[in-house]
């Protein structure tokens, strides 16, 4: 057997794992470029993709959605959708979870100080409305909560997040705010 027939077969045989139906935003990495994507199915060995902007076929890519990363090839596109082959077996459940991040529970900690006017523990340096001073940092997690919230809230409607499927940039902003936080050095 040749090395396409082989292909093929590996091909077939990923295709015949079962799916789990998803409809979740994640960041399709390829190059130097970064493209939101939304994941429409997924098995153990690839998933189903839509974007407005799709690789071409056999180019390398890195799905990540939050802390979660697979790498792998594009399998095939074809109007703004794509297959892909993932390079190892990825957890489907954890990709579909909706548990929060490791960071949404000091968050919400951080939140719950501010409503009440105080500063958050651990954050001397962070100043509070009640201060009234602002800080970056304390910024980019009010409008983490605030995008996270809304975020929630509208995903809960099928009938809107079909008609609107660019909702799902919500959940891309949260990853990105999260990177941030990151880079500031916070215990977000």
């Amino acid at each position: 057997m040749d090395s396409t027939a082989s292909a093929i077969v590996s091909f077939d045989e990923v295709r015949r794992q079962p799916r789990t139906h998803l409809f979740v935003a994640a960041t399709l990495y390829s190059g130097g470029d970064a493209e939101p994507v939304r994941i429409r199915n997924m098995s153990p060995s690839g998933a189903l993709l839509d974007g407005a902007v799709i690789p071409e076929p056999g180019t390398a890519v890195t799905l990540k959605r939050g802390s979660l990363e697979a790498c792998g090839r594009v399998a095939w596109s074809a109007d703004q959708k794509a297959g892909i082959a993932f390079s190892g077996p990825v957890e489907v459940a954890a990709w579909m979870s909706r548990q929060p991040s490791s960071h949404q529970a000091r968050v919400d900690e951080i939140m719950a100080e501010i409503r009440i006017g105080r500063k958050p523990a651990g954050h001397a340096g962070l100043a509070t409305e009640a201060d009234g001073a602002g800080s970056l940092e304390l910024e980019l997690f009010q409008l983490r909560a605030d995008l996270s919230g809304l975020g929630g809230k509208l995903a809960n409607d099928p009938a809107l997040i079909a008609a609107h499927p660019e909702i799902q940039m919500l959940d891309v902003s949260v990853q990105r705010i999260d990177r941030m936080l990151g880079q500031l050095g916070g215990d977000a």
